[in-house]
């Protein structure tokens, strides 16, 4: 594949903080094409900031007074330790520099009527160890039985993210997820909502984690009449690692089990929805993850009858 030969190792030109150690930010790693490309594009973004000689805290105590002029850099990762990577619906609580694609495929929605699918892409941009924004775009899919599918453009994402608390074993952030109307009405999206939400992680030990998110959505605009005040959001999830990062396709082969919540506020008819989705993730090779699962309903309120997951993930 002409597109992932090895170049050489590329140093990263970083702006040194106080009390920072600037050849220590450049970190000299061999990159792919597509890594190098992806980096010189979003370098404007993420490469402002020398990092740490060593790994400092974040805590309340240095909220404003650390990270926030500090590089992200990947935490090092030991033999026992749980890896931290987003999983497959939850949102994650920690930093990522990547591009996902993630494409589920929902049946019997709309009361049983309709097939969904949307393909979305979701890149995550760490400005520094403090900040991070993710942008989502998305293409939807509507296929009513017994007639064609209808494909447009699903509206926009855009998450600012703060890290309030982070040391070796736990994460904690919050944000805010700005949906904007960029999306076709023919396949529901052409809305405006606003989600705070906060997001956790821990490292149980034994390359077991906890994944835990709570917000709520505010819709605005395009719900239509019957539209709730707020629908919170909220999820678990476990995972476990069962392989060595080095493992040769199935690096990092990690088993997971989600919980998603939703619940209605205010209008005609409130409703709580629930949904258990177990899948798995795994390193193909250097940077290159894959991952599948499958979701189904687990109360008499649904959305869908089953929905399919399948996401392919590239670090840079």
């Amino acid at each position: 594949m002409a597109g992932l030969m090895a170049l050489p190792p590329v140093a990263k030109a970083q702006t040194q903080g106080p009390g920072l150690d600037p050849g220590f930010g450049e970190k000299v790693e061999t990159k792919t094409a597509d890594q190098r490309v992806l980096l010189d594009l979003f370098r404007p973004i993420v490469g402002n900031f020398a990092a740490e000689r060593h790994r400092k805290d974040l805590a309340f105590r240095n909220f404003f007074s650390y990270g926030w002029d500090v590089a992200w850099t990947e935490p090092e990762e030991g033999p026992d330790d749980a890896p931290r990577f987003r999983l497959m619906r939850i949102q994650r609580a920690f930093w990522e520099r990547e591009i996902r694609i993630v494409s589920p495929f929902a049946f019997g929605t709309d009361g049983g009527t309709a097939d969904e699918l949307e393909v979305e892409m979701e890149i995550e941009l760490p400005v520094n160890r403090r900040f991070l924004i993710e942008l989502e775009p998305a293409v939807k899919g509507v296929g009513l039985y017994g007639s064609p599918w209808s494909f447009a453009a699903g509206d926009l994402l855009v998450i600012p993210q703060v890290m309030l608390y982070e040391t070796k074993g736990v994460s904690f952030s919050s944000g805010l997820s700005v949906r904007v109307p960029t999306g076709s009405q023919s396949v529901g999206a052409g809305r405006t909502g606003l989600t705070p939400y906060l997001a956790g992680w821990t490292d149980l030990g034994q390359r077991m984690s906890l994944h835990a998110f709570l917000g709520a959505e505010f819709p605005m605009a395009g719900y239509g009449p019957d539209r709730p005040n707020a629908i919170f959001q909220y999820a678990v999830a476990m995972a476990k690692t069962v392989t060595p990062k080095n493992t040769p396709w199935f690096g990092n082969l990690t088993f997971f089990a989600e919980l998603n919540g939703t619940s209605e506020s205010g209008g005609p008819s409130p409703s709580t929805t629930v949904t258990l989705l177990p899948g798995a993730r795994w390193l193909v090779f250097k940077d290159f993850w894959l991952a599948a699962g499958y979701e189904l309903p687990l109360t008499a309120a649904r959305q869908f009858d089953g929905r399919v997951w399948f996401s392919i993930y590239r670090d840079f």
